[in-house]
């Protein structure tokens, strides 16, 4: 049974995940790179994260906030890194000196592949056998920090996809989660939870095709003024394109109208563009990319557009849309996604036919 929780990062959703889980009742340590000290100074001389919103809020009482990695690990039930998917990386050969046997790392969220990035790095540094990795396929929240001690949260996500990498670990792992986010629904492996992720559809897209109006005036609302109705149809191509995919690999298709519903982010419409206008209270008040450095584009191109595009190329799934948007998104940014961004040697399921990456999913490194 988890009764201490350690949450590595310091950006909003770990405000949100440490603030929320304190006051349910579970110990939280917050750990944040010394480099990135400024995120937690107030509330380390505080102690205290305020909670407003939904769900239980109140001032969270955190039981230690630090830059000492060694501290945060040395006593805790679980580990939950919450990162952008372009940190997981550096965040995994962070922890790799300090992994222990039967040590938990659930990824929150995996986004696309965090769960294949961290076991590359672990069994490269020869420890990926004494870790047990999962993830969940989008933050439990829909939250913002409005102050340096303070986070709000827009929703408590009401489905999130999860699964353990190797995958022969899912039932155990799921029992494990479970008591703290009773929203976790168990999924076949990490591909199809990362094939789940909502980034993909809703991200990248709209930031292209708005790129001259939010240089231009420096704000923007993504889902209020970004997506229109033409930017909502090719955001649904997209999405046809990973529907596609989870075909390919054998996995159940709930396309991105589903599960914004189920997700509780958007009331039940015919179309994307009718989904996000309706997320009042929620997509509708959020506000950003106000410039081309945000990660809707620098997160989601490189690490979703590329791994879902190049999953195409060994499935033999054709991803017109995606490769085109990240074609822009490269152009945009005077940087090769394709080069930079994660690719299936950066997974490791390079070289592997669809049979072979399910086999490697289910069983692990060996």
């Amino acid at each position: 049974m988890i009764k201490k929780v350690c949450i590595i990062g310091g950006g909003n959703g770990a405000f949100a995940s440490a603030a929320d889980l304190t006051l349910r009742g579970y110990e939280v340590t917050i750990f944040e790179e010394s480099r990135f000290a400024s995120n937690i100074e107030k509330i380390q001389k505080t102690g205290v994260i305020h909670l407003e919103g939904v769900g239980p809020v109140g001032d969270a009482k955190i039981h230690k906030i630090t830059t000492d990695l060694a501290d945060a690990l040395s006593d805790v039930d679980i580990v939950m890194p919450i990162s952008p998917a372009y940190a997981q990386e550096t965040v995994a050969k962070m922890l790799a000196p300090y992994v222990k046997e039967g040590m938990v790392i659930c990824l929150t969220p995996g986004s696309c592949g965090g769960s294949l990035v961290y076991a590359k790095v672990f069994n490269e540094e020869g420890v990926v056998g004494k870790v047990k990795l999962c993830e969940m396929n989008t933050l439990p929240y829909a939250t913002r920090k409005v102050s340096d001690d303070t986070v709000r949260i827009l929703l408590e996500t009401k489905l999130i996809y999860f699964a353990a990498f190797p995958s022969k670990y899912n039932q155990e792992l799921f029992d494990l989660v479970k008591p703290l986010y009773p929203a976790l629904e168990l999924v076949t492996d990490v591909l199809e939870s990362a094939l789940n992720n909502g980034n993909v559809t809703s991200h990248p897209t709209p930031v292209v095709l708005n790129a001259g109006k939010i240089e231009y005036y420096g704000k923007h609302f993504h889902y209020k003024e970004g997506i229109t109705p033409s930017v909502a149809r090719v955001n649904w191509k997209v999405d046809e394109e990973r529907l596609d995919l989870c075909d390919a690999f054998g996995y159940k298709r709930v396309d991105a109208l589903e599960r914004l519903y189920l997700t509780g982010y958007c009331p039940k419409a015919d179309n994307l563009y009718d989904a996000y206008q309706g997320s009042k209270g929620i997509f509708l008040d959020i506000e950003g990319p106000n410039d081309l450095s945000g990660r809707y584009l620098t997160e989601d191109a490189p690490c979703s557009l590329v791994f879902c595009a190049n999953l195409g190329r060994a499935a033999g799934v054709e991803t017109p849309v995606m490769d085109s948007v990240t074609v822009l998104a490269s152009a945009l940014r005077d940087e090769n996604y394709w080069e930079t961004g994660r690719t299936l040697a950066k997974v490791g399921l390079e070289g592997k036919n669809v049979q072979q990456i399910l086999e490697f999913l289910k069983e692990g490194y060996k």
